[in-house]
């Protein structure tokens, strides 16, 4: 082993304590500094200690960017494993590579790994400091960094080594084009994983959007705007779409200084529209394949202007280009033929287990008397006399759709499992206006045509790939390998020159055009249409009560399906509803008119209060407290917003549980988010009329959210909420949160909150939500409440009970457990007795003591608590980035709070938390033994 060789493992572990104060890793829940990541590296090291490769599962986030660099400073070469992935898939990643190992980064589903591995919760590595600073493995340069599955076309992925040698010379030679400096902001995506440790040596901080952000491009905007991201790279198709809608004025007002496109062949449309749409960004282009990780990169000034292909730039140091003819014969410059690559530090060993393919990708030949090991990249291509390199496009063994690789030969295998063929070319090609799609072309005698029509009712010539033939094959491919559509052809057209087939010969995808496309189109609904488009199949193949995502459709896809829901039903689609609805409730929820969701008699001309987050715990207990206080005349209106059941269903459903008067209960389809609620003008101004207060319970902000977003879903829901009051001469009564404050320390006042150092994303948005209020002139209450408890009924989503659920379970308890709580009923009782406010008034519902139990439970160190109890894995991450929730002993001021109860229930404070009632409903009298009882059950 080489003692001078310095890794990329080394740069890594030495960013880590030069760095230690600026943020590291970032998404919606979790951001970790470079001293926390150094903390979560030493802890994994010891669970990393013997493993040859590890597993890491879950879609790119701050988590998952933690564990990929422990393995990679600790020497050990990770493999992605993807949530989307079949479940045959994921186990055949982890066989082929002998894994023993896998680190999850967000729960998987049931069953979904193999149960031989080992599975350990990232988030458990959360929180430990190191007793000492990180040092980065010793590596060979031949040692692999990180192992890439490829797309998994037959059930087995290929899986393909990256050399630490390979990194380090691509790393430190793509820098000279694009460095990066402390601080500088860079965005990830499931496409870029790789990318993250090039930025993270510098002091850079990586920020990974959401699901949901990827979706929408007004999402996508706004993860740039807000997280302030620098830099990006991009698949040229997903840039495409997500960019298209965005205005030329907003785009150019983007932060995006630094665009890299990568993955498939740039088009002169993209590049003139980016020119247009971010001329303050530089635009690369870089030719990157994983068996030789980085070609050459080149700055994207203007289009191609009429070029064949794409060029790309001159071949990176210790990588020379190579173009072969048909006979393995050295092209002149400018003559195009198979594009080869030479260079022994950065082609890899090969695919792991696959001697036959690696013999026929990586290429042992003679060239002009000299031995040479090439790799072939599946690209057609040219050098000229300067060595700039010309990409014309894909030959067949490797196909590109939508960003992802397609092994042809490993599909075609695949699918002779249940189809039957002779010969077959599976290509990607136009079809008509709706894209790129994956076409299989193949030839079948006559058993093979009627087992084919027996078993999938497939005919001879064109047709859509049969529905049933397609779930089939989802449960071993990903849904970007299945193909849109299946063509029987008499034979294979073969070039008579080359002996080939003969791709421009095979025959053009038919659609229908004109009077029968419009004639189809209005025969389905308008969501099965597009969702037919989308998923490139015909409307009659698509279930209208299954989801998009069940049918097979991909975030890809999925921004496209929003946009063509938007044009089409004149309307906002929400992105969630777009992709996890039911086709047919999708068209009824975009179809019903806005503002009148449920008929109720009189609509909304009685006297009464409307009330926000009725469908969640506090919401219930306020509706049934505002019944029982509000003069029998007056009505509830329900704000609620439509999902899988319609307000009025689900507002019916928590009548019956409560067992309340449903005559006195009014739904308002609509949502604090959208202006007006969502609601036209009409019954707009009928609910200003017939609303004398407004009680805001509602969930807008989320514990798993990042700090940015949860402060403008607060800011946006409660300046809706605001507007409502100011129009109809209403009083509000806001649920604000203890999270306003530390958790630790005090007294704190009942008076404006500010911003603290290490205030959670929750609590900021809280405070803002405050400051609108104490700014808007509005008579308004805020009513700051601690976790909510139920002595009939626990709240099975609050953290203290989860806690104190986990804590009976084991018969321990973490040392020192201190939390605040109040009776939900006492809080609701609050919210809706307070006089009319004159003004703004704060109020701490909020006892003076936390509780804390005492000998209940055997008491244990905190962190062997957290790492043996049995939490819900985002609750035990949660925990572990925040370890003070398991003491959170702050103290309040409540002289106020006191005050107004006195009025609204004429009790003693003391009754708005019980903790002696609670931890004995919680806990039991004798929870070890009933611990041990539950243990010793089967």
């Amino acid at each position: 082993m080489s003692q001078t060789f310095s890794s990329i493992a080394d740069e890594l572990a030495a960013a880590l304590p030069r760095f230690s104060k600026r943020i590291a890793l970032r998404d919606r829940g979790l951001s970790l500094s470079y001293a926390q990541l150094a903390d979560f590296v030493a802890a994994a090291q010891p669970v990393l200690a013997g493993q040859r490769a590890v597993a890491v599962y879950g879609v790119p986030g701050a988590l998952f960017g933690a564990a990929a660099t422990a393995c990679v400073i600790d020497g050990r070469p990770f493999v992605h494993l993807d949530p989307a992935m079949p479940k045959a898939v994921l186990g055949n990643i982890v066989s082929e590579l002998g894994i023993g190992l896998i680190l999850t980064a967000e729960p998987p589903k049931p069953d979904q790994l193999p149960p031989e591995c080992r599975v350990v919760d990232a988030a458990g590595l959360l929180g430990r400091p190191a007793a000492a600073p990180v040092r980065a493995a010793p590596v060979r340069p031949s040692d692999a960094i990180y192992l890439v599955a490829t797309s998994g076309t037959t059930g087995r992925p290929k899986c393909i080594p990256v050399t630490h040698d390979a990194a380090l010379l691509s790393y430190h030679w793509r820098e000279e084009y694009a460095p990066y400096a402390p601080g500088m902001r860079v965005g990830i995506y499931i496409f870029a994983i790789w990318e993250m440790f090039r930025p993270l040596r510098h002091g850079a901080e990586l920020c990974f959007p959401a699901l949901q952000e990827l979706l929408s491009p007004q999402g996508f905007t706004a993860f740039l705007a807000d997280h302030r991201i620098d830099e990006m790279l991009f698949t040229p198709s997903f840039l495409e779409r997500i960019l298209g809608p965005v205005e030329a004025g907003n785009a150019a007002a983007l932060p995006l200084r630094r665009v890299i496109l990568n993955g498939e062949v740039v088009s002169d449309a993209l590049i003139a529209q980016l020119r247009e749409k971010l001329p303050q960004a530089q635009l690369w282009n870089l030719y990157s394949i994983c068996e030789t990780h980085d070609i050459c990169m080149s700055e994207l000034r203007g289009p191609a202007a009429g070029k064949a292909g794409v060029t790309v730039g001159k071949a990176m140091p210790h990588l020379r280009a190579v173009v072969l003819d048909d006979h393995d014969r050295p092209c002149p410059p400018g003559v195009p033929g198979l594009l080869h690559f030479e260079g022994p530090r950065m082609l890899g060993p090969g695919y792991v287990d696959r001697p036959e393919e690696t013999a026929r990708r990586f290429r042992e030949l003679v060239l002009e008397g000299r031995a040479v090991r090439l790799y072939d990249t599946g690209d057609q291509g040219f050098v000229d006399e300067d060595g700039e390199i010309t990409v014309l496009g894909r030959v067949a063994h490797m196909l590109k759709l939508r960003g992802h690789s397609i092994q042809t030969a490993e599909l075609t295998q695949t699918l002779a499992g249940v189809l039957g063929f002779g010969k077959a070319i599976p290509w990607v090609v136009q079809v008509g206006d709706q894209g790129q799609m994956l076409v299989f072309y193949y030839t079948a005698d006559a058993a093979q045509q009627a087992g084919n029509a027996a078993r999938w009712q497939i005919g001879p010539g064109q047709q859509r790939l049969p529905e049933a033939l397609a779930q089939a094959l989802r449960a071993v491919l990903p849904s970007y390998c299945l193909p849109s559509y299946l063509v029987q052809l008499e034979t294979i057209p073969i070039h008579e020159v080359s002996g080939k087939c003969d791709y421009k010969a095979l025959p053009a995808i038919a659609v229908p055009t004109g009077p029968e496309q419009a004639a189809d189109d209005r025969a389905v609904l308008p969501v099965i249409a597009h969702v037919a488009r989308a998923l490139h199949c015909g409307p009659d193949q698509i279930d209208p009560a299954r989801t998009f995502h069940e049918l097979g459709g991909d975030s890809l896809m999925g921004v496209d399906l929003v946009l063509a829901l938007e044009a089409s039903y004149g309307r906002r689609v929400d992105f969630d509803w777009a992709l996890n609805l039911p086709l047919a409730r999708l068209h009824a929820l975009l179809t019903q008119t806005q503002g009148v969701a449920a008929a109720v008699a009189g609509g909304f001309d009685r006297p009464g209060i409307l009330l926000t987050g009725v469908t969640g715990f506090l919401g219930g207990h306020v509706l049934a407290a505002a019944l029982a206080q509000l003069p029998p005349e007056q009505v509830v209106y329900c704000l609620i917003r439509p999902r899988n059941l319609d307000p009025q269903a689900r507002l019916d459903r928590i009548a019956r549980a409560l067992d309340l008067d449903r005559q006195r209960l009014v739904a308002v389809g609509g949502s604090i988010d959208a202006p007006q609620f969502g609601l036209n003008d009409t019954a707009y101004a009928a609910l200003c009329r017939s609303s004398r207060s407004v009680v805001h319970c509602a969930a807008t902000v989320n514990l798993a959210v990042d700090r940015d977003h949860m402060e403008a879903w607060s800011r946006a829901g409660i300046r809706t909420v605001l507007d409502f009051c100011r129009d109809a001469g209403a009083d509000l009564r806001f649920s604000s949160s203890s999270a306003v404050f530390p958790e630790t320390g005090g007294l704190y006042p009942e008076a404006l909150a500010r911003l603290y150092e290490g205030c959670s994303g929750y609590g900021a948005a809280k405070i803002a939500a405050e400051a609108q209020i104490a700014g808007s002139g509005i008579p308004a209450a805020v009513v700051r409440l601690p976790s909510l408890y139920d002595l009939d009924a626990p709240n099975p989503k609050d953290i203290c009970e989860i806690i104190l659920q986990a804590c009976r379970a084991m018969g321990a308890m973490p040392r020192g457990l201190a939390f605040p709580m109040t009776d939900v009923r006492a809080a609701a009782k609050f919210l809706v007795g307070l006089p009319a406010p004159q003004g703004v008034a704060f109020y701490n519902l909020i006892a003076d003591q936390p509780i804390a139990p005492g000998e209940e439970l055997s008491p244990l160190p905190p962190e062997t608590w957290l790492e043996a109890a049995p939490l819900p894995e985002p609750v035990r991450r949660l925990i572990a980035a925040d370890p003070q929730i398991l003491r959170a002993d702050a103290r309040f001021r409540n002289d106020a709070a006191r005050s107004a109860w006195s009025q609204a229930d004429g009790a003693d404070f003391a009754r708005i938390s019980d903790g002696a009632a609670l931890l004995a409903r919680r806990l039991g009298q004798n929870a070890r033994q009933d611990a041990a009882k539950e243990s010793a059950l089967p």
